[in-house]
């Protein structure tokens, strides 16, 4: 059996933002966390969860817009809600794929998860229209299709973004980045007591 992917990490994302991630991967899939920081405020909270196979399942995010919950369903569709400081807005039965990603303005577990689940099937230099949840900090979700190109083995864009690249493990490779294992070692448990 495979190692368990379980490390967490800093550095700074392509839009400038501090970035603080983790990821979890146990029996029922993968747990990723991230706060990113842009000056002295959050711009966003996220943990989204993907099953075994690498698909999108659940998110949860909190921007300073609001918070906001989505998950797709079994009947082909993606629900949710956001609360907003106006009241609850639904997000009820818009069309998704079961291999449509969830991609978070400026997130790199997004894209961190996205480069995990296409990693098999997009050829390196190939690139494809590919179905994603795009969201705003604004909360204003829009459902749609959208650019992927696989650069290099380790090198992906996302639309007209800059290029997004991993290490062999499939982490993220940040400026100013660090990464550390979640699992405790003696002495990491001293020097933090």
């Amino acid at each position: 059996m495979a190692e368990r992917l379980r490390f967490g990490g800093r550095g700074q994302g392509a839009d400038g933002a501090s970035v603080v991630w983790s990821v979890a991967e146990g029996e029922r899939g993968r747990r990723w966390r991230e706060v990113r920081n842009i000056g002295h405020g959050v711009a966003s909270s996220l943990l989204l969860e993907t099953d075994p196979s690498g698909r999108f399942v659940h998110l949860e995010l909190s921007t300073p817009s609001g918070l906001l919950t989505l998950h797709p369903e079994n009947d082909g569709t993606l629900h949710g809600h956001a609360i907003v400081s106006d009241g609850v807005e639904h997000v009820a039965g818009l069309a998704w794929d079961v291999d449509g990603i969830a991609l978070l303005d400026g997130s790199t577990v997004c894209r961190l998860a996205a480069v995990a689940s296409l990693a098999g099937t997009l050829e390196i230099g190939g690139s494809r229209a590919h179905l994603a949840a795009v969201i705003p900090t604004t909360l204003w979700i829009e459902v749609k299709p959208i650019r992927i190109e696989r650069l290099a083995a380790d090198t992906w864009r996302f639309s007209a973004e800059e290029p997004f690249s991993v290490d062999r493990r499939g982490l993220p490779l940040l400026r100013g980045g660090e990464v550390w294992p979640l699992e405790r070692d003696e002495e990491t448990a001293i020097r933090h007591r």
